[in-house]
């Protein structure tokens, strides 16, 4: 299993950073206050720039993170994405256009930046004294920003038991998607004898998600297959209603929870066909809960 993971994936390595707009609190910015020890309290931040103005740069990050979780698994606090061997073409294209967009909205940022300090600085006259001596120039907060990545060829890893936990974390994170968005599409749908278009955008995402990561697990696959077949059920508006409707929830009882999908995965891995069920009274199933993976370890190099 942990070779199909390596040879069917592409890592990508994405970084975007962008200016917070605030420097902390020092205790000299309160001259003529006394203050508790810092073993009592946390000063926390000062605001020097209006943090309506980021948001154009934040929404290209969003979308760009909202772009990569449509195609890939994220693992170490985002810092690594696995995506498609097969999509690293369309995935590449698409950061690039992210990478233009964000540069834009970052030198429309930079060329409003003097006339935005002054407004915030009129907004908040009374403060003035504690933001004044902190201030930034156009030139140093440029610096702040970034949009880059890189792309990097997963090899065989030369420690079984790195590799094992690799792909036991990739699978984990990915069946944790599953799970979650399963959990609140039923919420959505429950009770209701139609769905939406927007209902189902999110599940039609997901079904092409998880055929683009069928390698992680021959259960993926089996997953994919049995959504994508009751999504067939959509009338040519993309909306469902009735009895399509009560299956599509019947089976989101069953992704909603860990243990049925531990059993898909099993079921797979030894050559078995997974029944799902589809009675008229599901048994109560318990919430998610995915443990987070436990180890999150140093890639060797030579996988990069």
């Amino acid at each position: 299993m942990t070779d199909q993971i390596f040879d069917h994936s592409i890592g990508i390595i994405l970084d975007i950073k962008i200016w917070s707009g605030s420097k902390n609190l020092k205790s000299e910015d309160f001259k003529g206050i006394e203050l508790p020890p810092d073993e009592l309290i946390s000063l926390g931040s000062k605001r020097l720039h209006n943090k309506d103005t980021l948001k154009p740069i934040q929404a290209v990050r969003t979308r760009a993170v909202t772009f990569m979780e449509s195609n890939g698994v994220s693992l170490y606090g985002g810092k690594i994405w696995l995506v498609p061997a097969d999509k690293l073409g369309e995935v590449q294209s698409l950061l690039s256009d992210f990478a233009t967009m964000f540069e834009t909205e970052k030198n429309n940022f930079l060329a409003d930046f003097y006339t935005a300090q002054r407004d915030w600085l009129n907004q908040n006259v009374k403060w003035a004294g504690i933001l004044e001596p902190y201030l930034d120039t156009p030139e140093t907060v440029e610096k702040k920003f970034g949009f880059t990545w890189r792309t990097f060829r997963i090899g065989a890893a030369t420690d079984d038991a790195l590799a094992e936990t690799v792909t036991g974390d990739v699978t984990c994170v990915l069946l944790k998607e599953v799970s979650t968005l399963a959990g609140e599409a039923y919420e959505t749908l429950k009770d209701k004898d139609r769905a939406t278009p927007k209902n189902l955008n999110r599940l039609d995402r997901l079904v092409i998600k998880l055929q683009g990561l069928a390698f992680v697990n021959p259960g993926v696959g089996v997953i994919q297959h049995e959504l994508s077949q009751i999504l067939e059920a959509k009338d040519a508006h993309g909306a469902m209603s009735g009895g399509d409707v009560f299956k599509l929830s019947r089976l989101l009882v069953q992704l909603k929870n860990p243990a049925v999908l531990g059993e898909i995965l099993d079921a797979a891995s030894n050559g078995d066909c997974y029944q799902f069920v589809y009675e008229d009274e599901a048994p109560t199933m318990p919430p998610p809960v995915f443990a987070n993976p436990k180890h999150q370890p140093r890639l060797p190099e030579a996988w990069f």
